[in-house]
């Protein structure tokens, strides 16, 4: 039996049930979905990546003792030929109050415990001059200056040694608020000047550049608390807005406020003023040689930390971790997230498969007479065998190439899709607004594709080749007596 007529046969069982038609929409939707939606998770995946990778230093020295000096530890970092630039971090946690105008009060520890989810921040005290050397600091302010983070209250940030705003900004703030205002004449701003996120601002509707902002903490005190000894003791100080800053990250921005790194030195009682004071710090970002792999950074990050361990003491819990090492948890999850989605989407070809399978196995026990004729007539069990697998050859191909094609194609016009069902429905399949994004991130990867598309034809071929062996070792004579 030749191999055309096989092939003839093949196509006359597919075209004779449309029940195949069935069986090429299963394999052309796994295939679909397998393109679609690790696309869009690549995009999610890239854009979080992005994210990361603006927010964080090459890498930090963290987890330092609560009265370490920076300047011992500058020295150390600095004389490794890989590193090319550092800066001091001082982090600390409290709670933020907005001052409404007009109502005349002084600052007061009262807080409100109501408030303290959505007031609370973390604040990062920084050198501006070497923060942006080490990170894309001017980047975060400029993005806050333009749609659609841009708010038209707020003025440009306020670069200063302690980001203060103008003595005249302040004045008019002081007269807003009906806060004592100093004699005129040439006067310096009192209040340092804080940062916020864009985000958080927007939700601050009365704010305004200059405006009064109280941020509320506590410390620990080895002898400031009742009566001399050990405790907690109440930090408060009044800043000024000084604009506002955008990562791009809202896990970053939610939840952070940066300030001068002095005034909070201040507040932790350590002031510059104070000959005995520690230039005190908790981590320092270093920047590092362009061109570093992942291994040589972590290669770096074991080297550095081996010359700050001496200074700290071996007992010390202080670590230098790489940009994946700052933020191992999210990234951890989302590389989880994703090897799960990608196995649920293999099960959906799992049951299209099945799906092929008892397909061409009912084809082959209504096809049994069939098969005695042909065995008969002198056609090779290998022949016979061969028109069912070529049966599920065309079922895969079918389904391959139409997935294929409506994958990318559904990617490529995502956004026009969803911008298409929101104009007209009012259903969004993406909703800007959850994942602060102008639009539905997308990545697609060739490799992947053409994986997807040969594993399909390849698990198609495999399921068919069992209904075809049974077809293929049928005795004629049984065949040509069934009933």
């Amino acid at each position: 039996m030749g191999t055309a007529f096989t092939w003839l046969l093949a196509l006359r069982y597919l075209t004779s049930r449309w029940v195949n038609v069935l069986c090429v929409l299963g394999v052309a939707v796994a295939v679909w979905a397998l393109i679609v939606v690790p696309s869009v998770f690549a995009g999610f995946i890239a854009d979080i990546y992005t994210e990361v990778r603006r927010t964080s230093p090459d890498l930090m020295l963290t987890g330092l003792p609560h009265d370490t000096g920076y300047e011992a530890l500058r020295a150390a970092l600095a004389a490794d030929k890989d590193v090319v630039a550092l800066a001091p971090r001082l982090r600390h946690y409290g709670v933020i109050y907005q001052r409404s105008s007009g109502i005349g009060r002084t600052f007061s520890t009262d807080v409100d415990f109501s408030s303290v989810g959505t007031n609370f921040v973390q604040v990062i005290g920084i050198d501006p001059q070497s923060e942006a050397n080490v990170t894309p600091l001017n980047d975060w302010l400029e993005r806050a200056s333009k749609p659609p983070n841009k708010i038209s209250r707020l003025k440009a940030p306020i670069l200063g040694p302690d980001l203060q705003v103008p003595g005249d900004m302040e004045r008019q703030a002081r007269r807003k608020h009906d806060l004592p205002v100093p004699a005129q004449g040439d006067w310096r701003s009192i209040w340092p000047g804080m940062l916020l996120s864009s985000s958080r601002c927007s939700r601050m509707f009365s704010l305004q550049t200059g405006y009064p902002i109280d941020l509320v903490a506590v410390a620990w005190t080895k002898g400031g608390g009742t009566g001399g000894s050990a405790g907690v003791t109440t930090l408060k100080k009044t800043f000024a807005c000084a604009g506002a800053f955008s990562t791009g990250s809202r896990l970053f921005d939610e939840v952070t406020a940066l300030i001068a790194i002095e005034p909070l030195r201040e507040m932790l009682g350590e002031s510059a003023l104070d000959g005995a004071s520690i230039d005190l710090v908790t981590d320092i970002a270093i920047r590092c040689k362009q061109g570093l792999s992942d291994e040589q950074l972590g290669q770096l990050a074991a080297r550095l930390c081996t010359r700050v361990l001496p200074i700290l003491g071996n007992n010390s819990k202080a670590e230098v971790l790489t940009w994946r090492g700052q933020n191992r948890v999210i990234l951890d999850a989302v590389d989880l997230e994703r090897a799960m989605t990608t196995v649920v989407l293999f099960a959906v070809m799992l049951i299209a498969a099945f799906l092929i399978y008892a397909t061409l196995h009912m084809m082959v026990t209504q096809k049994i007479k069939d098969i005695g004729i042909l065995t008969a007539l002198g056609g090779a069990p290998a022949a016979v065998g061969s028109v069912f697998t070529q049966c599920g050859f065309v079922i895969g191909l079918l389904g391959s190439l139409s997935g294929t094609a409506l994958g990318i194609l559904s990617v490529i016009e995502l956004n026009p899709i969803n911008d298409w069902m929101t104009r007209t429905f009012g259903v969004a399949l993406f909703d800007h607004s959850l994942f602060d994004l102008p639009e539905i991130p997308y990545q697609l990867e060739p490799m992947w594709i053409i994986k997807v598309a040969v594993l399909a034809l390849a698990m198609s071929l495999l399921v068919a080749w069992l209904p075809a062996r049974k077809a293929a070792r049928m005795n004629p004579v049984k065949a040509l007596s069934y009933e």
